[in-house]
């Protein structure tokens, strides 16, 4: 009797070896016969559902982000509001291991992103997606009475996404610098500015996030 091959869970144990390699020692390390040795499949069953290496540095991304995006539901699931919002910020941040490859996989994409307008196209739209998860919340914060009526609720939702996009690629980049406890104090210097700029009693300036008000000097 043939064996049965459930081919679904080839194509995330591959994608996720790949993410593996690609985390721990760059998209070098991602070919058909490394992964092969990382799986056990055999080069041919490899080559048999990914065309080429591009193909599976897509994946890998692929990989991590359904985690992620699951992750961040787990998170923010029974939240409103800024407490969405740190929930959600917390997710985006490489506090774990998890979150920490993420972070090395899509920095390695992005290198490739730079002449793929098609790629470039893929990240545009998940960003975008990103930005209305942190709208929603901002739009439910004024709501609440957690933030003032006229926060410009997409562009703050930009911003928040820039500012843990920043933040992340630097921890990465200097981890004993911008550690655990240094990320964790700048996502709540972020809520804490907010609160205290819609309470009036803070320094920060509004002038990105209000609705008319210019983005730059």
């Amino acid at each position: 009797m043939p064996k049965i091959v459930d081919h679904d869970q080839r194509r995330e144990v591959i994608a996720r070896a790949a993410a593996e390699l690609i985390a721990e020692k760059g998209l070098a390390a991602a070919t058909f016969r490394e992964i092969a040795a990382h799986t056990g499949f055999s080069k041919g069953v490899i080559e048999h559902y990914f065309d080429d290496k591009e193909h599976i540095v897509s994946k890998a991304l692929d990989w991590v982000d359904e985690r992620y995006l699951k992750h961040e539901q787990r998170l923010t699931r029974g939240k409103q509001g800024l407490d969405a919002v740190c929930a959600r910020l917390t997710c985006t941040l490489p506090l774990s291991p998890a979150a920490t490859l993420h972070w090395k996989v899509r920095l390695n994409y992005w290198g490739l992103a730079t002449t793929r307008p098609d790629w470039q196209a893929l990240l545009e739209q998940r960003s975008q997606a990103t930005y209305r998860r942190f709208a929603r919340d901002l739009q439910e914060a004024i709501a609440l009475g957690q933030a003032a009526p006229e926060l410009d609720v997409t562009q703050a939702g930009q911003m928040l996404v820039h500012f843990a996009t920043g933040v992340s690629i630097n921890a990465l980049l200097s981890p004993r610098l911008y550690n655990r406890r240094y990320l964790i104090q700048a996502c709540e210097q972020v809520l804490l500015d907010l609160e205290q700029w819609h309470r009036g009693t803070g320094a920060f300036s509004p002038k990105i996030f209000v609705t008319g008000s210019p983005t730059h000097d």
